[in-house]
């Protein structure tokens, strides 16, 4: 029938086992995209609000406030600030070797599930590409033990899993693909952005020393 040659359930069908591994992948890949979207934007705001308020916190004198407010981010982001106000008193350039250490571990939490995402991405294509293998084999198979009683129908199975499954395989990988490098982007463009936020705050903090003592503060 027509509306079943069309739904999406018939693929499923045609495809056979790895049409399903490649739907399962590309829901898996999917949530991964979204996931990081919601990361990266959640990143950027946890950012701003954070140095405005350690800014603000800093100027007036308040290092212990400061202190707390970075301890209020449990995160590697969190971390290399508090670490720019507790060791402010070192010489500028193992300040910002230390901080450098820490800013790869804010890349590192950017880049969380990223190469699970590019495995996937690797993987849908060559399943693909097996699904047409298998097929293929399936067609032949078939032709092998019906012999010249084969007929069309029969072939026609084989032939509509290779197909299908070469088809969806590459139809996950191709837009996935392009979506990771732009996510690879975001996380460049986001390491930047954190590291001239804290460039700024470390000139912020041994150009002006504020009121209150690195002791007192801590």
């Amino acid at each position: 029938m027509p509306t079943e040659a069309t739904g999406l359930w018939f693929f499923l069908l045609k495809g056979g086992p790895v049409m399903v591994l490649i739907v399962a992948l590309s829901v898996i890949a999917l949530t991964l995209i979204l996931a990081k979207f919601w990361e990266f934007w959640r990143f950027r705001v946890q950012l701003t609000k954070l140095t405005q308020r350690l800014h603000a916190q800093v100027q007036d004198g308040n290092l212990s406030i400061a202190l707390r407010i970075c301890r209020e981010y449990p995160t590697a982001l969190g971390r290399l600030f508090e670490t720019a106000i507790l060791h402010r008193a070192q010489e500028r350039a193992e300040l910002t070797r230390r901080l450098e250490r820490l800013g790869g571990d804010v890349v590192a939490e950017l880049e969380s599930y990223m190469s699970t995402l590019a495995t996937i991405i690797g993987v849908a294509p060559m399943l693909g590409f097996l699904g047409t293998i298998i097929g293929l084999i399936k067609a032949f198979m078939s032709w092998e033990t019906m012999g010249e009683g084969i007929t069309i129908n029969v072939l026609a199975g084989g032939i509509y899993e290779a197909m299908i499954t070469t088809a969806a395989g590459l139809s996950v990988a191709i837009p996935y693909y392009l979506i990771y490098n732009h996510l690879v982007t975001r996380v460049k463009v986001l390491a930047r952005l954190a590291e001239e936020r804290t460039e700024e705050f470390v000139d912020l903090l041994t150009e002006e020393p504020p009121k209150e003592s690195v002791r007192h503060a801590l």
